[in-house]
């Protein structure tokens, strides 16, 4: 079901159909509740720790789709529970003041794992569609795509980096996105 929800989402990217349904919300909270659902997830891998850190000790009040916001921290979290055994993964959140345009204040999202490390080959175009290098299954190469069209469609931005720069096994990768924060 997931892939034809995929699939149908590329669709609608590509013929400029997909929209966003803005609401103002708690990026606090959404996060808690997403990462309590992964905890439940993750109980077979005995070494691996989800861990949550945030600046912001309020709330992050954002207007935004949550369910959109919603869908790129899934995709963004399961990616980093297929590609880490053990270690951790780390959601973290900072306020960034006076973002690089000049136009306020963003909110970073970073996941960042303990995993395998983003093959080389696959890094500059990893937002491209059926953009994989993978062998493990269940992978399409959307996920990716689609959340950096959403996140795009939110006037922010999305990148991904390894953690070491030799591409050691269990270094890991990290993966921010941005969100401009309107007052």
């Amino acid at each position: 079901m997931q892939i034809s929800e995929d699939v149908l989402d590329v669709a609608r990217i590509e013929s400029g159909s997909f929209s966003l349904n803005k609401e103002k919300f708690n990026l606090n909270e959404l996060i808690t509740e997403i990462l309590k659902e992964y905890e439940q997830k993750i109980q077979n891998k005995k070494n691996l720790k989800l861990i949550y850190e945030s600046s912001e000790t309020n709330q992050i009040i954002i207007e935004a789709d949550r369910n959109r916001l919603s869908q790129v921290i899934h995709n963004l979290l399961n990616n980093a529970i297929k590609f880490t055994n053990e270690g951790s993964i780390v959601v973290i959140v900072e306020r960034k003041k006076d973002n690089i345009n000049g136009k306020g204040d963003e909110i970073l999202v970073s996941i960042k794992d303990t995993g395998t490390c983003i093959h080389p080959e696959i890094l500059p175009k990893l937002f491209e569609k059926f953009a994989t290098k993978s062998t493990i299954a269940g992978g399409t190469g959307l996920g990716l795509f689609i959340s950096k069209n959403i996140i795009e469609m939110h006037s922010g931005r999305i990148w991904a980096t390894n953690n070491d720069e030799e591409n050691k096994e269990g270094m890991g990768s990290t993966f921010i996105f941005s969100l401009p924060v309107r007052q």
